[in-house]
């Protein structure tokens, strides 16, 4: 059975429980049926584009990842800058001590490893041998002779050309007395060596800053066009679900529109309730696929338990747009009495047999139906979006006006500071109004006279590639994986500071 098939029986099971009003004609359901068919294979026909096609091109959007995140990261790991040349093993065991002196520090002593004792060093090891190169009382010659003639490196038996006049040397200057005369007279006639050296160590190290500033550079131009591919990639997508939705909304506008104009459509009032009561039931529909389940919803809104705790709130909480009633269960679970105020028909009648205590009415028009002071803790998770600007201060001027002196506000919603949330998933909600600035709603509610408001943002995007402290990384994990949500906390004044 086709999707259209699936929704006309659903409207046919409908029509036969509602009560046809008296004095009309009975209504032939079958014949509807065949219009309706008739209607959409008309439709598919001339390519225009069904309510049922239109939402699975919008799901298809949605659930792409962040594969061009995921291969950024990859790439960028696979570019490693390296200070110094790659060691390789020899085949034939057969190496010249320049081989391993032009290393330094922790990589000559891991590439000495490696190449005299054909293994990792162990922790040990290593540190022990480090200590020494650093501390001056080995050098280089002496890590070499003490890992070539021991136990182990005489079982390999890797030979290292230059190495055993130069070893036997460092062992005469052990020598009392003898050691340092020798030692002293090699110095002085080494002078215009290290005098050298020293020069090639300051050419080493300026050509070292070069090499990381010019990788430094490099990937920091690599990063901006990864970047600014990202960002048109997220540009495209966006235009893409938009596309989707105003097809979406379209096709539903011409069902309701080929409806009406059908001689078997109700009329009046009639026509206006069920239009409602289909409309309310698809966005019961979608909250259930695309919001979560209950218990995913519920063990994020127990952050908030505290909050009422501290305060003392156990009673008189009203939750507008309460929607499938988590945080009045969060709230039972507690003991406390909560009441919650939906405007879904659908999402109401959905929560019978759970002893919520859920009104179906507008949230403005329920609050304005309250007496002042009356409450003593209003929440609103992830419902001012759905309103306009005109509406949203009408809303919290009536719940200033409810609450008690002390009386507590908690709001909920979407963070646009997420690029992705406030370019892109937002709009996956065809009732949404427009994202909500977090400052731009805090200073709302101030000018509104609400008092010590405080904003936190909730529910951050796991599995960021961009953990290190440069200003570029920094910069996309705050747009790309941060927050995907923010609430604000706010209070009446009391009765001594209002």
């Amino acid at each position: 059975m086709t999707d259209q098939e699936h929704i006309v029986d659903g409207a046919v099971a409908d029509q036969r429980d509602a009560v046809a009003p008296a004095g009309e004609p009975e209504i032939d359901i079958h014949e509807i049926k065949s219009r309706i068919q008739q209607a959409v294979a008309r439709r598919q026909a001339a390519g225009q584009t069904s309510f049922i096609n239109a939402s699975a091109r919008l799901l298809e959007l949605l659930s792409r990842d962040a594969s061009s995140l995921a291969e950024f990261s990859s790439s960028a790991a696979s570019g490693q800058f390296r200070s110094q040349p790659e060691f390789i093993p020899n085949s034939d065991d057969q190496y010249h001590v320049n081989d391993l002196l032009k290393y330094h520090d922790r990589e000559f002593v891991w590439n000495a490893y490696r190449a005299l004792l054909k293994r990792e060093p162990d922790t040990e090891g290593l540190s022990a041998l480090l200590e020494k190169l650093r501390g001056g009382r080995f050098n280089k010659i002496d890590v070499l002779a003490r890992l070539r003639f021991s136990t182990e490196g005489r079982r390999n038996q890797v030979t290292i050309d230059g190495l055993r006049l130069p070893a036997m040397i460092r062992r005469l200057y052990r020598v009392p007395v003898i050691g340092y005369v020798a030692e002293l007279v090699v110095g002085v006639a080494r002078l215009p060596s290290l005098i050298r050296n020293q020069r090639q160590i300051e050419s080493h190290l300026i050509a070292q800053q070069n090499l990381l500033a010019d990788h430094f550079n490099q990937a920091t131009a690599e990063l901006h066009e990864s970047f600014a591919l990202s960002l048109t990639q997220l540009e495209q997508q966006q235009k893409a679900i938009a596309s989707a939705q105003h097809q979406q909304l379209a096709a539903l506008f011409r069902e309701q529109q080929n409806a009406s104009r059908n001689g078997n459509a109700p009329v009046g009032k009639g026509r206006a309730h069920d239009r409602r009561l289909v409309l309310d039931e698809l966005y019961a529909s979608f909250e259930a696929q695309f919001r979560g389940t209950p218990e995913h919803i519920k063990e994020g809104l127990k952050v908030y338990l505290p909050l009422l705790k501290d305060a003392g709130i156990t009673s008189d909480i009203l939750d507008l747009g309460c929607g499938r009633g988590e945080w009045l269960e969060l709230l039972r679970a507690e003991g406390w009495q909560a009441l919650g105020v939906e405007s879904n028909r659908a999402m109401v009648d959905n929560q019978c047999g759970r002893n919520l205590e859920i009104v179906q009415a507008d949230a403005v028009a329920y609050l304005r139906g309250l007496p002042e002071n009356s409450q003593r803790a209003v929440t609103a998770f992830h419902f001012v979006e759905h309103i306009g600007l005109a509406e949203l201060i009408d809303l919290l001027d009536e719940i200033k006006r409810v609450l008690k002196p002390g009386g507590l506000l908690v709001v909920e919603t979407p963070n646009p500071k997420n690029l992705v949330v406030g370019a892109c998933n937002f709009y996956s909600d065809p009732t949404h109004h427009k994202p909500l600035f977090p400052e731009t709603l805090e200073f709302i509610l101030n000018h509104r006279g609400f008092v010590r408001t405080r904003l936190q943002y909730l529910h951050p995007v796991e599995g960021s590639p961009f953990q290190d402290s440069s200003e570029a990384s920094q910069a996309l994990n705050s747009w790309l994986f941060s927050a995907r949500d923010f609430a604000i906390v706010a209070w009446k004044p009391s009765s001594e500071t209002s």
